[in-house]
């Protein structure tokens, strides 16, 4: 498994930069082991978006549910 390192401090101003870089090599991998079993690369770039925007809808909508649990327990 690829190595994944840490981030910089939060506020540091290239933080998504450095969050991209630092997944890259583990991307980079999955979709050379896709590519190496008969999947087309056009097939395995599109694969990935679905899940990370449904990665990224969920979440959205966990956040959304504990702000407004926590303004349900005033």
């Amino acid at each position: 498994m690829t190595r994944i390192p840490s981030p910089p401090f939060e506020e540091h101003p290239d933080r998504f930069l450095k969050c991209q870089e630092a997944i890259e090599d583990a991307m980079a991998s999955l979709v050379a082991s896709a590519i190496g079993v008969g999947w087309q690369p056009e097939e395995v770039a599109a694969a990935l978006v679905e899940p990370a925007d449904n990665h990224m809808l969920a979440l959205l909508a966990n956040r959304d549910l504990a702000r407004d649990l926590a303004v349900l327990k005033r």
